[in-house]
């Protein structure tokens, strides 16, 4: 199996009414660094799990987000996030299509990249989390079901964008 490909035009091409959002961040340069030699990996993928009237998000570095990360070698951006949703909340999901692509550009001012990361729709198995979010190596502090998008929450406009009347 191949790499998909790093344009995203070609990754929405498969899919129809996939949502587009850009967005820069600030950050500092020790955080660049870090975010950008992630990022050398190639595609960020995550999962938009909705049960209930409630979203998953997953607790991370102080901001609640989609659970998701990078895509490893030989598997599909789906297969990498419906294996980053389990590995994160221990929810197995189904990949239901392909729902926005972000372009995140991350600047600390005097420098800056840019950073593609696709959300897929997906159906949660069930809806019991783990007691121990994420990988031995990852910050995840907390994996929870939210009916509402929290005030720390990361990309809040696309993420309601995405969730539009789907929460209680």
């Amino acid at each position: 199996m191949t790499d998909p490909d790093p344009v995203p035009e070609a990754l929405a091409a498969d899919h129809d009414d996939v949502l587009r959002s850009e967005n820069t961040f600030e950050i500092d340069t020790e955080s660049l660094e870090s975010a950008r030699d992630r990022a050398e990996r190639g595609w960020g993928v995550g999962a938009l799990a909705v049960h209930d009237g409630r979203v998953l998000l997953v607790r991370h570095d102080d901001q609640w987000l989609l659970p998701g990360g990078m895509l490893e070698s030989g598997e599909t951006p789906g297969e990498g996030a419906a294996r980053e949703t389990h590995e994160e909340t221990g929810i197995d999901v189904r990949i239901d299509g392909l729902a926005a692509i972000a372009e995140q550009t991350f600047t600390d001012g005097d420098d800056a990249f840019v950073f593609h990361f696709a959300v897929f729709e997906a159906t949660p198995e069930s809806t019991v989390l783990t007691d121990d979010p994420g990988l031995t190596d990852e910050a995840i502090a907390e994996a929870a079901w939210h009916g509402s998008l929290p005030a720390d929450t990361f990309e809040p406009d696309l993420y309601a964008r995405l969730l539009d009347g789907r929460l209680d």
